[in-house]
């Protein structure tokens, strides 16, 4: 199996809480848990709080020796200790050591330490750099806890369609930002519509239904604040269904739930990039149910697995510098594709062009995938297989029937996504089986709390390894399968390049073979790459 994006490490770093206690743990593929406890000290302090406040506040413009200390005090608080010695040592080994390789931090925070979630990690600065501006050191974010179904893959086949959407009326200067991104794409030859002027809500659904739209990037308004019922929600603003006699009867302020609603039916989608202000934002959610509040979490549970959003207020030059710069970088060059690639660049434009503004700071990337590929501006469906090295299968012993039967209703994408659920699962089972041992008084409910947890802590462990033995056999399967597929396309390849060559007609059903032929090998391939990283985080 081959894999031509650049040489990518993940460091998975999670943050979470337990009574006024927070735990940061951390890990990638091939290495132990490491393990500390976060610097709340530092990043509760009076004096941070007033800096993270004078950042938050207008205008916008302030100091970049206040974004350096702010950055350096993130750093420091997050990591430390078991942490700090496995950032550091991969760095040095990969970074460090081969060029084309990148650290991709994924901070991963739960629901229960909301409050960190807020804070501008983008900022974090080490060795005189901000780390969210450098491909060393890629840092994108999800929300650990939130219910996103199974992982999702960014690819797409062939070129991504992208929908541009500016509703009427914002008072924004959209033009150079429209501009630079429509010039990006054209240059690419990545096709795109415009919806400009008069966007209700339901054209935007109709659009999205009509068309095979993969990138879908907004520029307008947005809020989060507290609605008529005094809970905290994010919403944008849209026109209204008809357009109305003055500019403030013409908007239509469509409320999170709403969002996730309409994209939950448009599984296509694959980036959602808002430029509007707040949209970073979340908060927990104040009712019964648990879980985060904020338009990512909503675009996230509709199942959109790549997000960008703006965690503050963002000027219109700034917006455009990015906007500009995200499109060149993902749309040609060396890290064409990528989106984490293109963010981190972006920012680190918007850095240079701007030093003393937080826009750098403000685009916030949760990306739920296993890479952060959206295309391969080299892959074509109808390419020769011969031009890709042979796959090789590395065998795998075949799980007892009990355990093939237990598991024979799990596709293998399905299989992928199930052992990091459960050692997500696992890992907070133990952090409260620690928690109760540690105690020297323990009652009798306590106890028996404590045995529940060791139980169900060992059939966890139990489910984990079954999985990963039946996922390491399917994937040996799904192997051989790609093997096959791809000696049979190439067949096929040899087929149509005579047929070329002889002037002769070209069947329909021959070139709709290869197509689904090499279709079916991109997925094959995803879902191999996916498995493999599965399997080698538990290693």
């Amino acid at each position: 199996m081959t894999d031509q994006s650049p040489a990518i490490i993940d460091l998975d770093i999670r943050i979470f809480k337990a009574g006024d206690t927070y735990t940061v743990t951390a890990q990638a593929p091939g290495t132990g848990l490491a393990q500390n406890e976060l610097d709340t000290a530092a990043l509760f302090d009076t004096a941070l709080q007033e800096q993270l406040a004078q950042i938050r506040e207008e205008p916008f413009t302030t100091d970049e020796a206040l974004f350096r200390q702010v950055g350096e005090t993130l750093f420091k608080a997050l990591f430390r200790d078991q942490v700090w010695d496995l950032f550091y040592s991969l760095w040095m080994q990969r970074s460090r050591e081969d060029e084309e390789a990148s650290l991709r931090l994924r901070l991963n925070i739960s629901e229960a330490a909301v409050e960190l979630a807020v804070l501008p990690w983008e900022m974090m600065q080490w060795q005189d750099v901000f780390l969210a501006t450098q491909i060393d050191t890629l840092v994108t974010r999800q929300l650990l806890n939130l219910d996103y179904g199974n992982i999702k893959t960014l690819q797409v086949k062939g070129t991504p369609r992208t929908l541009i959407v500016i509703p009427g009326g914002s008072g924004l200067e959209t033009d150079v930002e429209e501009a630079a991104i429509v010039a990006s794409l054209e240059k690419a030859g990545i096709p795109y519509d415009l919806l400009k002027g008069q966007v209700p809500l339901q054209l935007l659904d109709d659009t999205l239904a009509e068309g095979n739209h993969a990138i879908l990037h907004f520029i307008g308004h947005a809020t989060f604040e507290v609605d008529d019922s005094g809970k905290m929600r994010g919403s944008l603003r849209f026109n209204a269904p008809k357009e109305e006699t003055t500019p403030e009867e013409n908007e239509d302020w469509v409320p999170e739930t709403d969002l996730q609603a309409m994209l939950g039916n448009h599984k296509r989608l694959k980036l959602v990039v808002l430029n509007a202000c707040h949209t970073g934002e979340i908060s927990q959610r104040p009712d019964a149910a648990r879980g985060f509040w904020g338009v990512i979490p909503a675009l996230l549970r509709a199942g959109v697995p790549a997000v960008v959003a703006m965690q503050y207020a963002i000027r219109d030059d700034v917006a455009a510098t990015f906007a500009e710069t995200f499109y060149k970088r993902l749309c040609t060059g060396k890290w064409a594709g990528h989106v984490d690639f293109a963010v981190t660049l972006a920012r680190n434009s918007c850095f240079l062009a701007f030093p003393d503004d937080r826009g750098f700071a403000t685009p916030v990337l949760y990306l739920r995938t296993p890479d952060g590929v959206i295309f391969q501006l080299t892959d074509q469906l109808e390419s020769s297989a011969p031009d890709t090295p042979e796959t090789t299968c590395e065998e795998a012993p075949e799980p007892p029937a009990q355990l093939r039967y237990r598991y024979r209703n799990l596709n293998l994408e399905t299989l992928i996504a199930r052992p990091p659920q459960l050692q997500s699962r696992l890992q907070r089972l133990l952090f409260q089986i620690d928690e109760l041992r540690t105690r020297s008084d323990l009652n009798e409910k306590q106890t028996w709390r404590l045995h529940r947890y060791e139980k169900n802590r060992d059939e966890l462990e139990r489910e984990v390894d079954e999985l990963r033995d039946v996922l390491a056999w399917r994937l040996y399967e799904a192997c051989l399968e790609l093997q096959k597929l791809e000696k049979r396309v190439a067949q096929k390849q040899q087929e149509k390049e005579v047929l070329e060559k002889a002037g002769a007609y070209i069947s329909y059903e021959l070139k709709s073979d290869i197509f689904k032929m090499n279709e079916r090998i991109l997925a094959l391939r995803e879902l191999l790459q996916a498995g493999e990283a599965v399997l080698a985080e538990g290693q």
